[in-house]
This record gives C-alpha cells, structure tokens and sequence, in this order.
C-alpha cells in the first residue's frame, strides 16, 4: 500500500505545494526528490511517480511560478534550488536522490552545489546547461498578443514531444504550462531561464549523476544532453524515438532509469 500526502509548506518567496509518497513500510533507500522544467508542473512526474512511489519515497512539488505554488520569483537556478531544499528541510528529508527534467536537472545540480551534504545523486532528463535565445523578443511578443494558453498550444505538440503522441499527453502539459499563470510571470521565467549557464555549475557537483535525452528532443536535443553529461563527468543515454518531455512520454523507462540508479548509489 502507497500513502499519499499532499503538502503546502512556506518556501523562500511563497507557498510551496506538492506531494509526499511512499510506502506503509517506508520503502528501502534515499527519497527521491523529482523537479520539473520551467512552464511545467509535478504534473509531468505523475507516472513516474505513480511506479516508484511501491518501492521507496517520492517527493514532488510545483517550483515557485508554477502549478499549485505562489507566484513570486526571482525565476533563477539559484532560487529554484532554494525551493527544492525548502522541501526538504519542510518534509525532514536529510539527504535525496535529486532528479529533474529539462531546466529541473540545473536546479537538481545547484542543489547538489549549494548543500552537497543533502544529495546523495543527481539526474537530467532533457536538460541543458545553456538555451540558445532564438527570436526570444518575436516569441514574447506573441505571447503577449494571444495569452499564455495559446502560445504555449503553439509549440507544445512539436516542442515537447515525439511525433505521434497521445493527444491526452499533450492537453496535459497543456494544462500544467498555462493554468492559473498570467502573461508577465511566464515571461519573467522563460527570460531568466534564456539567460542562464549552468555550465560552471554542473562541473562542480561532486556526487553521482545520470543524464538522459529524448533521441528527438527538439527543445534540448542529443547534443545539449551530451554537453550535460560532459559537465556532470557521465556518459550520456539517449532514449529512442522520445521527445522533450520524457517523464510524460516514457514513464516506464524514465522510473526504471530513476530506480537503478539510485539503489546503485544508495548508502548500506
């Protein structure tokens, strides 16, 4: 049996939602602790979720900007992290397994960084550590111009995801991009992510990491995965015919990936 508990805790700059899962038993290992990407929400980790949650402690939650969580920034890795540790601290978590998908796996590694005595491993799925900042001025605009649920329809089923993907996966991260989000918050977030080099950062973590991409990622494609791993002192795994959002897309292999991983490095 999974025990389920859902959770509202005072972060850095706001409420903090998320949820506590785990065994009756309490599960073997180190909890996992699952980030998601800018204009996403814990939503895309629910499957994942949902298959680890049997075999040890999952926590999830919505990053500052996002889902259920309040709305101030600073939208940055730096403050991302702060969220992540609040969480951790919130929940009595001494030390995690940090895992995190597209822009999540720079704030897994700022963690990794700023409290290494908290990480026991890190993961990227999708994940990059710079975004090239094409036509970003033309790309704000149109947001402005059709609001925030039909920019983000625009690019979500090319972006995101492979080519032939369950429409439901599609309205779903649909829903966790846009719902409750107003125009200049999404326009904070994605300029401060643009922005952003974690190169210096991932260099510096000093545990155990696992980097994997999607084969037809078009936001963070093989190559910036690649750059990723090179960084964090891992080999790469490409993920055939996946897109972006890995975590939706192939839940089966992503938790599979999640849960060798982490029992190979937890502590005995």
């Amino acid at each position: 049996m999974i025990r389920e508990d859902p959770f509202q805790i005072e972060g850095p700059v706001g409420v903090i939602a998320g949820l506590d899962t785990a065994p009756v038993d309490g599960g073997t290992g180190a909890p996992v602790l699952l980030v998601h990407g800018i204009n996403m929400s814990r939503d895309v980790w629910s499957d994942v979720v949902r298959l680890l949650s049997p075999l040890r402690r999952v926590v999830s939650f919505d990053l500052r900007g996002h889902g259920q969580s309040g709305k101030a920034g600073p939208f940055t890795v730096e403050g991302y992290a702060d969220d992540a540790l609040a969480v951790l601290d919130a929940l009595h978590i001494s030390k995690a397994h940090v895992v995190g998908t597209s822009f999540g796996g720079s704030a897994a590694s700022m963690l990794a960084v700023m409290a290494p005595q908290r990480v026991a491993t890190v993961a990227s799925f999708g994940g990059a550590l710079t975004i090239e900042r094409l036509e970003i001025d033309s790309a704000i605009e149109f947001l402005r111009t059709v609001g925030v649920r039909e920019f983000f329809a625009a690019f979500l089923p090319q972006g995101s995801f492979a080519p032939g993907v369950d429409q439901a996966l599609i309205d779903r991260a649909l829903n966790a991009a846009s719902a409750g989000r107003d125009v200049e918050t999404v326009i904070d977030v994605i300029i401060s992510a643009v922005s952003a080099d974690t190169t210096e950062v991932a260099k510096a973590v000093a545990v155990p990491a696992l980097v994997a991409t999607g084969e037809l990622d078009m936001t963070c494609p093989v190559s910036s995965g690649q750059a990723v791993a090179a960084a964090l002192g891992t080999e790469l795994v490409v993920l055939a015919n996946r897109g972006h959002v890995v975590t939706m897309e192939a839940p089966d292999e992503v938790a599979e990936l999640i849960e060798s991983f982490a029992t190979a490095h937890d502590v005995r």
